[in-house]
Formats: structure tokens, C-alpha cells, sequence
């Protein structure tokens, strides 16, 4: 049997809260891996680079290269919260370095064909350099 006092709804609604707060960043040892994955696979350089990959992501996201083999395998059941966020933030800068390369590929070609093929695909990256912005907390 549950008590109910008068302050009972106001204690449901405080923690409801605190739960829709804390569940904000929702991570999981998938999404992780998957960060970790993504990573390599654009790091890679061809066949029998994966090892040098994987050494460069590791090295970027501060952790071992051992530790990021096991969690890109999913032998790490539960990554902590500190290894996803550095590898969180080793993906975004990730991200920003792929968006600078692609406005830079966009810059040549307005300069070769002329503004008025790239005016949209210019604010099109614009925009998607602003989400990583905004999802990295800057």
C-alpha cells in the first residue's frame, strides 16, 4: 500500500524532471562503438591501414588503442560516461574537420564555375556547421 501525502505530486513531478534532464544525452556502449567505428573507417586509408587507424582515432580520443579495439568489438559492455564523451567529441571534431574540407572543395569549384551553381549548397553547409557547433556546446 502506497502513502500519499500532500506533498506526493509535487515529489513525482520534481523527479520526472530530473529524469527528463539526465536522459538529455543518452548514451550506450552501441552508439559509442559506432562513433568509434565511424571514426576508422574515415581515418582508414586503404586495406592494412585499419591498425594506423585505429592508433590515430585512439591517440585523438585520449584513450588506449587496446581500449578502443575492445569497444569497437563490443567487448566493453559499459563504457563510462568520460570514454563516451571523449570519443563523443573526437567524432564531432571529426565532423567539423569533414564539413571545413567540404566548404574548402566548394570554395574551388564557386571560384572554377561561378556562385550561382553553389549559393544553396554554401548555406546548406553553413547550417550543418552550426549543428555540430551546437551539439558539441559551443
Amino acid at each position: 500500500m502506497t502513502r500519499q501525502t500532500s506533498d506526493h505530486q509535487k515529489t513525482i513531478s520534481e523527479n520526472e524532471n530530473r529524469a527528463k534532464l539526465m536522459s538529455t544525452l543518452e548514451f550506450s556502449n552501441d552508439l559509442t562503438a559506432s562513433y568509434a567505428r565511424r571514426m576508422v573507417e574515415l581515418e582508414s586509408r586503404g586495406n592494412g591501414d585499419q591498425l594506423n587507424a585505429i592508433e590515430r582515432v585512439a591517440r585523438h580520443c585520449g584513450i588506449g588503442t587496446r581500449a578502443l579495439r575492445r569497444l569497437m568489438n563490443g567487448e566493453t559492455k559499459d563504457p563510462s560516461i568520460s570514454v563516451f564523451g571523449r570519443v563523443r567529441s573526437a567524432y564531432l571534431d571529426l565532423c567539423e574537420r569533414q564539413i571545413s574540407r567540404l566548404k574548402h572543395e566548394v570554395e574551388i569549384d564557386k571560384a572554377r564555375y561561378g556562385d550561382a551553381a553553389f549559393a544553396d549548397l554554401g548555406r546548406e553547409i553553413q547550417t550543418l556547421a552550426e549543428k555540430v557547433r551546437q551539439a558539441k556546446g559551443k
